[in-house]
């Protein structure tokens, strides 16, 4: 089944007061910190981007291979101004405030529980474990929310808040695109969920970011995570580019999660490959420990070489090498069977 609604249809990330970046995956587009000053306390964001193709459903929706696509639009004004008429529903970790019905504020809270839960599994730093949702019934107030006026149609959900002293991301909320939410499967909304929730976690609990694959390429690890669907099939999209001789002959830049470039969940799909080949062969503790010393609250420059030291000093490695052996899987996922 696919990600998105065909009756109707519905990832990234640029906000006004914020420097971040945008990003589009398989499923859902969440910005994180890359290109966004985390040193000082401004408001940060980051958002889920919906795209075009379809995908058969699975337990947790991949970006390439499904409509969705995680992405980081700047956030929203610090102060924000309230629903007027909400309803708030609070589920075991989560928090929906929306002007929807009772009934589906209640689905997005058993989502977002679900979602903290399996985050929980792949991330075991220390984070408030709970997650807010903000889910506006039409359009007009969806852009009030997040303070913008550009074109948010890919756009399923952002996630934004103020960002505290030490770079840490404080009081963060998932604000639901309606349109673009509607035209997501039930599959597909809770990747996107599970996908942000994922930045919640990371953003609260480590200062600063990492470069924005590895950003990415994590909250779709974790929204993958348990789909039991082979990767061949979930990264279809991108292997069939690989085939074709059109494939990444390097690791996704932040520059490739910009929507305005082109078609970017191709570029999500190669992210959440690297990190799924981290995980395989050096396990999720050392993917987590990876994600850590890549992360710094200055600027992008410095997390790249962050990162340089990381593979060396996490990963027994370097960039090049871990390079050489993604490109090869790739390509060796791409041969015909």
């Amino acid at each position: 089944m696919p990600l998105t609604d065909q009756r109707s249809r519905m990832p990234s990330r640029p906000l006004r007061a914020r420097l971040t970046v945008v990003a589009v995956a398989g499923s859902v587009l969440v910005s994180t910190v890359t290109g966004c000053v985390r040193g000082e306390p401004e408001p940060t964001v980051s958002a889920s981007v919906v795209g075009t193709p379809a995908v058969p459903e699975s337990a947790a929706p991949a970006p390439a291979t499904s409509p969705t696509v995680p992405a980081s639009p700047p956030g929203g004004e610090p102060s924000l101004p309230p629903l007027a008429g909400a309803l708030t529903v609070e589920g075991t970790a989560s928090t929906v405030t929306g002007t929807v019905d009772r009934a589906t504020l209640t689905a997005y809270a058993e989502m977002a529980d679900r979602a903290v839960s399996d985050v929980n599994e792949h991330w075991t730093h220390t984070w408030p474990r709970q997650v807010t949702i903000i889910a506006p019934k039409d359009a007009a107030a969806f852009r009030e929310q997040v303070g913008r006026a550009d074109d948010l149609s890919q756009v399923a959900a952002i996630t934004d808040g103020p960002v505290d002293a030490t770079g840490r991301a404080t009081r963060d909320r998932i604000v639901l695109n309606p349109d673009a939410f509607a035209r997501l499967t039930p599959t597909g909304r809770q990747f996107v969920i599970t996908h942000e929730s994922t930045h919640v976690a990371v953003r609260s609990s480590l200062p600063g970011a990492a470069p924005l694959w590895l950003v990415e390429g994590f909250a779709d690890h974790v929204g993958y995570a348990g789909s039991g669907r082979p990767r061949g099939e979930l990264a279809a999209p991108l292997l069939t580019r690989v085939a074709d001789g059109n494939g990444p002959t390097r690791l996704p830049t932040q520059g490739d999660f910009d929507p305005s470039q082109g078609e970017i969940a191709p570029n999500y799909l190669a992210a959440w490959l690297a990190v799924d080949l981290i995980a395989r062969r050096h396990g999720e503790a050392a993917l987590q420990r990876f994600h850590t010393a890549s992360s710094v609250t200055e600027s992008p420059a410095r997390a790249e070489d962050a990162m340089d030291r990381a593979f060396v000093d996490v990963l027994d490695t370097t960039r090049a090498e871990f390079t050489k052996r993604w490109l090869a899987e790739l390509n060796q996922l791409a041969a015909p069977k």
